[in-house]
């Protein structure tokens, strides 16, 4: 198990608060928030061990095809789209709170991974991803070739 020291908790979790929050400013400024029921971010879990990164998003009632998993430049970044299913004109709501419509979760990742060994598996409404971390790449050694000109 990892320690932690206290501080970079703090500054993790504070993290996590401004995701958040830029997450709801930015869908409040592209004008999609209708109402509390058309706004939602899934919840994650995001933990490591001596090998892997592994983030575990709840995204139920979220299908495959409405899922994309992007990773650049140190940041992991989950899109959707949580469809709401159609009743027609005969249902009246009398109360909605599940939430549907498009969202997205970025995490950065101050860990080196190796993406293209990375996996990514739905099952019971949980997207589970995991990547692998690369070895400390500091450590290798590599011999680069001198060119002669």
């Amino acid at each position: 198990m990892v320690k932690r020291n206290p501080a970079i908790t703090e500054l993790l979790q504070l993290q996590e608060e401004l995701n958040h929050l830029l997450c709801d400013l930015t869908v409040r400024v592209s004008g999609e928030l209708l109402g509390p029921a058309n706004h939602w971010v899934p919840n994650i879990d995001l933990s490591e061990d001596t090998n892997a990164i592994v983030v575990k998003a709840e995204v139920p009632g979220v299908a495959q095809a409405d899922l994309e998993i992007v990773f650049q430049e140190g940041y992991l970044q989950i899109r959707g789209d949580k469809r709401q299913p159609s009743h027609g004109d005969k249902v009246r709501y009398l109360c909605l709170e599940r939430g549907y419509g498009k969202f997205y979760r970025t995490i950065y990742l101050t860990v080196a991974v190796d993406i293209s060994s990375a996996k990514a598996k739905l099952a019971g409404g949980v997207l589970t991803i995991t990547l692998p971390k690369l070895s400390n790449r500091r450590k290798q050694e590599k011999i680069i070739p001198i060119e002669i000109s």
